[in-house]
């Protein structure tokens, strides 16, 4: 995309509103503001009451002139749990109610985003961005070492290290890497 005369880009990142998520793009949005380049963050207004709450995070952006927060629905009702086994209602949620909520505000957002950084696990940021014409970068939050552990499950199958019943053969490996992915991502 063309850049505005003079002025730094915009990026607009949006995490999965999941505590390691927003802490691992948080400290990405600060890289990216050290630049010079204008960020919108976008949080879950439940995530960005209870950072507003416990943390110090609107002094800690505010010394970064072209930083600003934004929030959008997460798609849950505010006493909604959002524990563990109730991961993947989010994920509908998030799909459901806030995909068409995501698009709009990308839309409307002054200055226009030039690029969206959005979490990884988060395909519907990738959709929107398509279809309007913005570039888009697939952030993943985990460490290095999920991803090495994540990749070296064939091998431990194979090697019979990974005793778990029913997962014998590397043609169950694609259901196991998505449990492990939800499971053990922070």
């Amino acid at each position: 995309m063309e850049n505005r005369s003079n002025s730094p880009p915009h990026v607009l990142i949006f995490p999965l509103p999941c505590q390691g998520h927003v802490n691992s793009m948080l400290k990405l949005a600060e890289l990216l503001s050290l630049a010079g380049i204008n960020i919108t963050f976008l949080n879950s207004e439940r995530n960005h009451k209870l950072l507003a709450r416990y943390t110090n995070i609107e002094d800690r952006f505010a010394k970064h002139p072209g930083f600003r927060f934004q929030t959008i629905t997460d798609g849950l009702p505010l006493d909604h749990p959002r524990s563990g086994d109730q991961l993947m209602e989010i994920f509908d949620a998030m799909k459901l109610i806030t995909k068409p909520l995501f698009k709009k505000l990308v839309l409307e957002t002054k200055p226009p985003v030039d690029c969206i950084i959005g979490d990884g696990v988060l395909g519907f940021t990738g959709d929107v961005a398509i279809e309007i014409g913005v570039p888009i970068i697939y952030f993943r939050t985990v460490s290095a070492c999920s991803f090495w552990a994540y990749f070296s499950i064939p091998d431990i199958i194979e090697g019979g290290q990974l005793p778990i019943r029913g997962i014998s053969t590397l043609s169950n490996f694609r259901s196991l890497t998505s449990v492990c992915c939800f499971v053990f991502c922070p």
